[in-house]
Parts: structure tokens; sequence; C-alpha cells
């Protein structure tokens, strides 16, 4: 890399001394106790509440992420002197909140110091930007600010009538459009109570249950390690709703154990990241970009998680199978009965576990406040660790360090969420939003499936290089309506998003699941991501299916929902088949050609070939056993 790109590019996890340590503990506990607080219920002013959770999230970016991989990871009195600025902004924002809040917005002028502390603010947002996640974002919100100040010398359809540096900060800092809308309120008041959660069941044990759970069901099968990382990844993505730190998590037991039996190291962290993405799309706790999209359509997150079951589980089919035709492409051997316990003996003995994960299932669904449920299921992990920790010094520990890492793992998202809350003001302010889209609708000439097409290839170029939070916010805002004008529900529509946003974890040169894999892999991350795309393939499918057929969503008469269901889940079975190179046998070409036409056929929204690709999947699937008998009762032939 030149040393010039070196010195913008995303800085390194610093090695914090002991009062820098305890400056990041205390001001993430008591921030996450704070937002804890009003997901009980406690009042707080909005604004006030946003103010504290953005300086906190700013102050512990500095604190904990060095300037660019170049400098040292010690102590930086550089990163004091920005935690100094975003405290002090913030603390501007709060002290004068009664003076504020009695102002009209875009009408009432603002002061110069008014001004100065937004600039400042917003500077401060982009530099924990390029220092956490890079200089894409960082990019877009220079030129579309630039495009805000200069717009006005344009000519033709993108020209606009110019914008005041008052207007500009008005509109960005003090309006429900900008830094402090609909993001960053879903970061600190919804997302930030699940990761807590996930981070307070980590401590006490739970990542052990799940990968203990997983090792019974599938451990002694084929592949089973494997097939472990698979349903262990899954069962606490659908927790915790990060797919980095699932693969931090659960890939930390899952990785080590698959190259341990054979499976190849880029291989395995390719599973593990495919497997550990998947949870930002599994309920109960889908990822940032679901919580995102219930602010953005008003639609109930109870109601998203249902739909979005179906499809999830789906894409859980996928990854099992592919992992399942490799094993037995690869010839590789089940795990011993030593290291694979009984599911009874597991449950016997750490059932207590279900009950958070129970009340947080049971919350989402029935109460009409998911960040409720999420603070209950919180307050439910507290007999657990008792019972566990049996002292209650060591529970307080326990709890402390759970909070701290809760909102240490909240840096990433909530920088992600505020710079996302910029772009979107932006966009908003100079109609840039509605000029994109219908030039996406152009670009296609109109026609539905190029329009979704080039929507879906739009989505996944801004995965390249930002993180989900942002990729959602942004392509909610560019590519949904031209989806929504096609007559496309809401629902699927912005599911769509979802989707193919949640798989720029996967997605190089950015692939944060991939790079977080390689670390325990030690493999290259870019082969990871490559090869977790591939496995990952009908997450980029099925987005397009349930767009043609809602049934995938559980929308329509239960026959209907059946039928779409079982085509579907055929013809994942056929299309990883074909993939992978085996099914009941090893596979030919033409063998694989027949599975790959059948997959395709069983995805379409036609009841005629979905029948034609399910005769065909059986025609092969009799031929191979088939072949497989005949090969069997020839003498000599092993």
């Amino acid at each position: 890399m030149p040393p010039l790109l070196k010195l913008l590019a995303p800085g390194r996890s610093r090695q914090l001394d002991a009062p820098e340590q305890w400056t990041v503990h205390i001001v993430g506990v008591a921030t996450a106790v704070l937002l804890l607080a009003i997901s009980f219920g406690w009042y707080v002013n909005r604004e006030i509440a946003l103010f504290l959770f953005l300086g906190a999230v700013l102050s512990l970016a500095f604190l904990t992420t060095t300037a660019n991989p170049l400098r040292r990871t010690g102590r930086s009195w550089w990163a004091w002197g920005l935690v100094g600025l975003s405290v002090s902004s913030c603390g501007y924002f709060i002290a004068m909140h009664p003076v504020h809040e009695m102002r009209l917005p875009m009408i009432d002028e603002l002061s110069n110091l008014d001004i100065a502390a937004s600039i400042v603010l917003i500077a401060l947002v982009m530099e924990a930007t390029r220092r956490c996640i890079g200089m894409i974002l960082v990019v877009l919100v220079a030129t579309f600010l630039a495009y805000a100040i200069f717009g006005s010398k344009l000519s033709g359809a993108f020209a606009h009538r110019g914008f005041s540096t008052q207007e500009i900060v008005d509109h960005l800092v003090f309006s429900t459009n900008g830094l402090f809308g609909p993001a960053l309120e879903v970061a600190a008041f919804l997302v930030v109570v699940f990761v807590i959660f996930g981070a307070l069941l980590d401590r006490i044990g739970g990542a052990d249950f799940f990968y203990d759970v997983a090792n019974s069901l599938v451990g002694r099968q084929v592949g089973g390690a494997s097939k472990v990382a698979v349903v262990s990844s899954g069962l606490y993505g659908s927790i915790s709703g990060s797919p980095t730190a699932d693969v931090v998590t659960t890939g930390s037991f899952s990785i080590p154990l698959m190259i341990r039996t054979g499976v190849s190291r880029t291989y395995a962290g390719a599973i593990e990241s495919a497997a550990s993405t998947g949870g930002a799309l599994l309920p109960p706790v889908m990822g940032s970009a679901a919580f995102l999209m219930t602010d953005f359509t008003g639609i109930p997150y109870a109601t998203i998680a249902l739909s979005a079951l179906v499809p999830a589980l789906l894409y859980y089919q996928s990854v099992f199978l592919a992992a399942h035709f490799r094993a037995h492409r690869d010839g590789l051997k089940p795990m011993s009965h030593g290291e694979a316990p009984s599911i009874l003996t597991v449950l016997r003995r750490d059932w207590l576990y279900l009950v958070p994960i129970g009340l947080l299932v049971w919350g989402v669904l029935n109460l009409n406040r998911p960040s409720f449920a999420g603070a209950i299921a919180c307050a439910a992990l507290l007999p657990i660790a008792l019972l566990r920790q049996r002292s209650p010094v060591q529970l307080v520990k326990t709890l402390f360090f759970g909070l701290s890492d809760g909102m240490r793992g909240m840096i990433g998202v909530g920088v992600a969420c505020a710079i996302a809350g910029l772009v979107v003001g932006t966009l908003s302010m100079t109609d840039l939003t509605g000029k994109i889209s219908s030039g996406l609708f152009h670009m296609a000439g109109g026609s539905p499936i190029l329009t979704i097409i080039v929507a879906a290839f739009v989505i996944i170029v801004l995965g390249m290089g930002m993180p989900t939070p942002a990729v959602y916010a942004l392509s909610a805002v560019l590519a949904a309506p031209a989806l929504i004008a096609l007559g496309i529900a809401v629902l699927p529509a912005h599911l769509f998003i979802v989707y193919i946003a949640s798989m720029s974890a996967i997605t190089p040169p950015v692939a944060v699941a991939a790079f977080a894999a390689a670390s325990i892999a030690k493999a290259n991350p870019v082969m990871i991501a490559l090869v977790a795309c591939r496995i990952a393939m009908v997450a980029f499918i099925l987005p397009f299916v349930f767009m043609y057929q809602p049934a995938l969503l559980l929308v329509g008469p239960l026959w209907q929902i059946v039928t779409a269901v079982g085509a579907v889940a055929l013809g994942v079975l056929a299309l990883n088949a074909a993939i992978e190179g085996y099914y009941i046998v090893m596979l030919d070409l033409t063998k694989r050609g027949l599975l790959f036409a059948a997959g395709v056929a069983l995805f379409l929204p036609f009841q005629s070939l979905q029948i034609t690709g399910a005769l065909l999947l059986a025609a092969v699937t009799a031929w191979l056993w088939a072949g497989k008998r005949a090969t069997r009762a020839t003498p000599g032939i092993a």
C-alpha cells in the first residue's frame, strides 16, 4: 500500500494502559447503564440521550483506535485531544438544549458558536469513520456536501437552488433528518440493548452453551466440525445480530476444530464467515439493518422478524448443505463420540440459558417495544450469572466487564449510523434521492426485473466498501423508492435491501467477517471472502425470489406458502449439490449441469417450471441412487 494511502487507512486497535482501560470501561458502563435504563422506561430527553451516546461512541472510537496503521498503538495525546473535542462539542449541545429546543429549525438563525460546534462535530464523526471503517463513507459525505455547496452552479436535472452554510448545518445537525436522525436513534435506543445482551450472555458462558448444543446435534455426522460451526454460529448470531462478534466468539472454537479435522484453512474461515453473516438475518435478533428498517418503514419489528424467518432458515439450509456436500467430497470423517456430548447432557447442565432466550423471543414477538424485550432479557441473565459465579463480587465484575464489552461492540455500529445520518441528510436536503432513484429506473429502461438487478448491483457495490447499517441506510433512500415505484410492497422491497446489504460482511474488499475469520484461520482474508460469497450465494438469490414470491415471507394462503417454501428448499438442495460437485456420489459435469438447471427452475415463480425442476431433481436422484447401488453390487468395487 502506498504511504499516502496508509496515512488515510483505518487504524489499528490500541494497546491501552491502565488509566485508559479504566476510562474506556467507565465510559462504556455508564453509557450502557443509561441506555438500559431508558429501555426499561426511564425518561430521558431524546436529544440529550443522543448527544450523550454520540459523545461516548466518539470518545471510545478515538481511545481504542489509532489514526492509521503506521501510528504506534501506545498512548496518544492526539487521541485524548479528540476525546476532549468530542466531549466538549456534545457537552455544548447538551448545555444549549433548552435554547435550541425553543427555536424553529430552518427559520430561526443559528449563532456563530452553534455553527462552529456543529462543524467540529461533523468533522469528528468523519474522522472517527475514517479510523474505524475507512475512507469510502468519508468521501461520500464530502462529495454530497460539496454537491450541496456547489450544486447550484450545475446545469440540468442535478442543479439545485444552492444552500448557505447555516442551512446545511441546520439540516444536518439540528433537524431529525441528519446526524441525530433515525439511524443514530436506532443504534442508541434499539441495537445497543441487543448488543449488550449478547455481550453479557457471552460473559456468563452463553457462547459455550450454543457451541455444545450444536456439537451434540451434528458433531457426530460427516463433516461434523463444519456443521457445528454453521449451527453454533446461527444460534449465537440469532441473539447477537453481529457477524464480526459471531466470528470472534464461535469461530475461536470452530475454526481450529475444522482445521484439525482436515478442512482447509481458507474453507474453514469461509464457512464460519458465511454462517456468522447469516446471524444478521435470523430472528429473534436480526442485525442493525433490520432495526433501521423498522424506523425507515414504520413496520413493527415483530412483523419483520416473522417475515424474515423462512428466508433465513433457507439461507442456513444452504450453508449447512454446502458444508455437508464438501465434507463428503473431501472424504472427511465424523468427529469421535468423545468430542460430541449428547443433547440431553447439555440441556440438563445448561437449560437455564434457555430462559432469557425464551423471554427475548416472547418479548420481540408479543411486545410492541423490542428494546424493552431486550432489557428484560438482560435482567433475566442476572440469576444465571449469580448461579454460575456463586459470588456477588464475581457477579459485579462479570456485569461490569460485560456492559463495557457491549459498548465497545457498539463503536463500529454507532459510528456507521452517525455517518449514515450525514449521508441521508445531505441526500434529503438536495433531493438527490429522487434524482438517483429516477436515474436507476431510467437506466433499466423501465423494466421491473432490470430495475431490481440494477438496484441489487448498486447495493452490492456499496457493500464492498461500507458496513451493513450504512449500506442499508443509503440504499433505503436511493434504491427503495425505485423498487416501490414498480408496485413492490414496502416489506419485500426493504427486506431485499436488508439481505443484500447484510452480505457486505463477506463482500470484498471490506468483508469484516472474513477479516475476523482470517485472523483465527491464519489464511488470506480476500480468499476467505470470495469462498464465503460462493457458499452464501443463495443469500444473493433469495431476495429476488421473495420479491416475486411473497409467500416466502409468510404472506398469502397456506397452500401457497407451503408450495413456495418446498420448491425453494429443493432448489437450495439442487444448487448446492451442483456447486459443490457431490450429491449421493461424486458428480461429473453433466449431472452438475442437470442439478443446476433443476435448482434454477425451482427458484422461478412459475408453477409449471417448479414442477419440471422437482421432477428433474427426482430423476437425477433416482439415477444417482441406482448407480450407487450398482457400484456396491459389483464385486471388487468399493
